[in-house]
């Protein structure tokens, strides 16, 4: 939530550059302020059901795959191929709301169209698919940095609290 206006910034920036004309980082934070912070419900929304499909969807295939009982046990193959089915599922799990927070992120500063009608929107005018826009590239780009960290802190995790 802390780093939302970087966020907030980087969508207009990559959507609306010629909000950005003439326009150098202090004024924009001047002129905008707490408008930076748009859609961070949404993103805690968001955060949360993906934590919890990160860590279960790990846990799942511990647990199913190599039926483990106890997951600090698992080797760091098994850790990483936990690892990529926690992160998928962490993905997939977090598109809808994903989107939704990007599409009120992505909103002319001036526009303050809520969540809730977003979502409406969506829904009449694009169907269920629109919810899962962008969750290829996103699988893609973001799955691999979040499969290796989650796979290092899994698997360094036991090797800590042996050495402690």
């Amino acid at each position: 939530i802390v780093l939302l206006p970087l966020d907030v910034l980087k969508i207009k920036r990559q959507t609306n550059p010629e909000a950005f004309r003439g326009r150098g980082v202090l004024r924009i934070v001047r002129d905008e302020g707490l408008g930076l912070y748009r859609g961070w419900g949404w993103t805690a929304a968001r955060n949360a059901p993906g934590s919890f499909a990160l860590f279960g969807g790990s846990a799942a295939a511990k647990q199913y795959f190599y039926k483990l009982s106890d997951y600090n046990s698992a080797t760091w193959f098994q850790n990483f191929v936990a690892s990529i089915a926690g992160s998928s599922a962490s993905l997939i799990v977090s598109a809808p709301l994903d989107v939704v927070k990007t599409r009120i992120q992505n909103q002319n500063f001036e526009v303050k169209e809520s969540g809730m009608r977003v979502i409406a929107n969506m829904a009449r005018y694009e169907g269920a698919s629109a919810f899962f826009k962008g969750l290829v590239p996103k699988l893609l780009m973001t799955g691999p940095k979040l499969t290796f960290s989650f796979w290092l802190a899994q698997t360094l995790i036991p090797a800590f609290n042996k050495w402690m």
